[in-house]
């Protein structure tokens, strides 16, 4: 085989093996953002499910309050708190997935951003002292 040629498939495999493994640096990327996504949701729906279930047990214990309201006067007293401390609770679990919900960041952020940097640094004024 001639120099050239040789040397020419030589670029060819350099190019293919640099290009999988910026594909294998990509695809790490996606899977870090698909774990921190799935992580992210989880707590979303742990809050939610909390909340929901916090509210209905205050609406539950507000109903047994207006309902045992004319029983002795402990159990007026005991239920009443009941749902206070719950409804405080929801309230909370509520206000908890609000800011949780405001701060996560964009799915696939980090690989998007890899991705921009990758076409920027491919555009064809760009030389490699620039990069």
């Amino acid at each position: 085989m001639a120099p050239t040629t040789q040397r020419v498939l030589e670029e060819a495999l350099s190019l293919g093996a640099q290009g999988l493994r910026i594909a294998q640096t990509r695809l790490e990327l996606l899977a870090v953002d698909l774990a921190r996504e799935k992580a992210a949701l989880a707590r979303q729906l742990g809050l939610a499910v909390a909340c929901g279930t916090c509210a209905a047990l205050a609406v539950f214990a507000a109903i047994l309050w207006a309902a045992l309201s004319f029983e002795p006067h402990t159990r007026f007293i005991v239920l009443g708190a009941l749902a206070i401390v719950l409804a405080i609770a929801a309230i909370a679990l509520g206000v908890l997935f609000r800011r949780s919900a405001a701060r996560r960041e964009r799915l696939f952020g980090l690989l998007i951003d890899a991705l921009k940097r990758d076409s920027e640094a491919l555009e064809p004024g760009r030389t490699r002292e620039a990069a």
